[in-house]
């Protein structure tokens, strides 16, 4: 009862109110994963990414799953991110692509990360891959083949 007021205020933008109540609720619930992940999107999205990053870790390691799993693991990642712990974003981001293989954002948040620890080349293979292979836009499309034989060969040079 008490997590659903937490997810009504957060849902309405109160986040401060919804960070206090979430916190004080984990004084006497600090086992619930589910309150522990509302409490970690509550700090993302407050931009307290730091914080956010410790509730992520417990919800998870006290055991999600499903679609839930998935997208806690997807916004550790982006949260190591954020604050620069890029290998700790590979690793949560790779977990995530193993176990969720079809969801794309994954491949997206891992692109960016490889922008950040230096894999230029990698980064935008993945990227123009996954743009083919999900765009509808027909201007995209036509030069489909064209771009898959370049996405990785954006450094060559052919005379």
């Amino acid at each position: 009862m008490n997590l659903e007021k937490v997810k009504q205020l957060k849902q309405a933008g109160k986040l401060d109110e919804a960070r206090d109540l979430a916190l004080k609720l984990l004084e006497d619930d600090g086992e619930n994963a589910e309150l522990l992940l509302e409490t970690a999107y509550i700090h993302d999205q407050s931009d307290m990414e730091p914080q956010a990053i410790g509730f992520y870790k417990q919800a998870l390691d006290l055991g999600l799953d499903g679609d839930t799993r998935r997208d806690a693991l997807l916004a550790l990642g982006s949260s190591y991110r954020a604050v620069g712990l890029y290998e700790q974003a590979r690793e949560t981001l790779e977990i995530g692509m193993s176990e969720y293989p079809d969801h794309n954002a994954f491949y997206i948040f891992f692109a960016m990360t490889l922008y950040n620890l230096g894999d230029t080349d990698l980064a935008m293979e993945i990227v123009m891959t996954k743009l083919l292979e999900t765009t509808d836009d027909e201007s995209i499309k036509q030069y489909s083949r064209a771009l898959e034989f370049y996405a990785s060969r954006l450094d060559e040079v052919f005379n």
